[in-house]
């Protein structure tokens, strides 16, 4: 029986196998059709062994050239995200001033009347007056009021270049009637001083 050698259709290695007989490449598995000796084909039963010898691999595969690297990049500092700050005009921030101070002086109007206040609970006590009671309940109701006042009438809107010194109104309600309290207290503490230095 001639031998022919074959080539591989799927990864192309070559071997010399029996002509007439079907075949299966030794390398991937892949069956094939071997020609006759007459110039036929032979479609006989695949065998579970084949004779085959002088194999040759299959041809190497080229290589792929591998891509270049990247160059390395080191990381960017963190830059914040800038924001576009409104621009008001000298006009503008002239009347929010007003406005502030305005607001301020209202408070302050409001402590001084408290220590008035108080300063004539101590007055009308020294001259044992009857008023004393409702102006001593007088005194006491116009803390919390102030400081609802004051809270509630914060020019929010005046803070455009600036910030108010806490966040919440009833948190600046609240600072107001102790401050206006702390006030009135130490104008009535001069005045019973004074009352018993002069009177």
């Amino acid at each position: 029986m001639a031998f022919v050698t074959i080539t591989c259709p799927q990864c192309g290695g070559q071997a010399q196998i029996e002509a007439g007989r079907n075949a299966i490449c030794p390398y991937c598995g892949t069956e094939i059709s071997l020609p006759a000796a007459d110039g036929g084909f032979a479609y006989a039963p695949l065998e579970a062994q084949q004779t085959a010898a002088q194999f040759s691999p299959p041809p190497a595969q080229a290589a792929v050239p591998m891509q270049p690297q990247q160059a390395f990049m080191p990381a960017q500092p963190y830059q914040p995200q800038q924001y576009a700050v409104p621009q008001y005009t000298q006009e503008q921030l002239r009347l929010a001033e007003k406005k502030r101070r305005g607001w301020h002086f209202m408070n302050a109007g409001m402590a001084v009347i408290q220590a008035l206040l108080l300063g004539l609970v101590i007055f009308m006590d020294s001259i044992e007056s009857d008023a004393i009671v409702p102006l001593v309940l007088g005194w006491l109701m116009s803390l919390p009021v102030c400081g609802f006042i004051s809270g509630m009438m914060r020019p929010d809107d005046a803070y455009i270049d600036k910030k108010p010194m806490f966040r919440s109104k009833i948190v600046q309600g609240i600072m107001q009637s102790i401050i206006g309290g702390a006030v009135s207290v130490f104008a009535g503490i001069i005045a019973a001083i004074f009352m018993d230095l002069f009177f």
